[in-house]
């Protein structure tokens, strides 16, 4: 699978969130909806998409333990809190590459 073989080209041991959920899809295993964004604007856009409530959590490789890194935010219910969300998971998030996702709430 080119998503597997793009990670050990890289070094890498782990897939990120964003990456393991789209080999489950490939296999027809339901995940639940979401969209990667890096700027606030993209936000903005996504948080239309999939609307409220909804959770946003960094998408890097390099960082294993989103929780107890800062990188999980759960139950956010408006744009202003979506936006609080998105810049303290960034700074979380600062020298790893990656981005954050948007996903519904379930």
């Amino acid at each position: 699978m080119e998503i597997i073989e793009k990670a050990k080209k890289e070094g890498r041991k782990q897939l990120s969130e964003s990456e393991s959920k789209q080999v489950l899809a490939a296999y027809k295993i339901p995940v639940t909806k979401e969209i990667p964004v890096t700027t606030q604007e993209e936000l903005v856009k996504a948080a239309e998409a999939i609307g409220f409530p909804m959770v946003l959590k960094g998408n890097s490789p390099d960082i294993a333990h989103k929780t107890e890194k800062g990188m999980i935010r759960v139950d956010i219910r408006n744009l202003d809190e979506a936006k609080k969300a998105f810049d303290e998971i960034m700074a979380a998030m600062a020298g790893a590459k990656g981005d954050v996702l948007v996903q519904e709430m379930v």
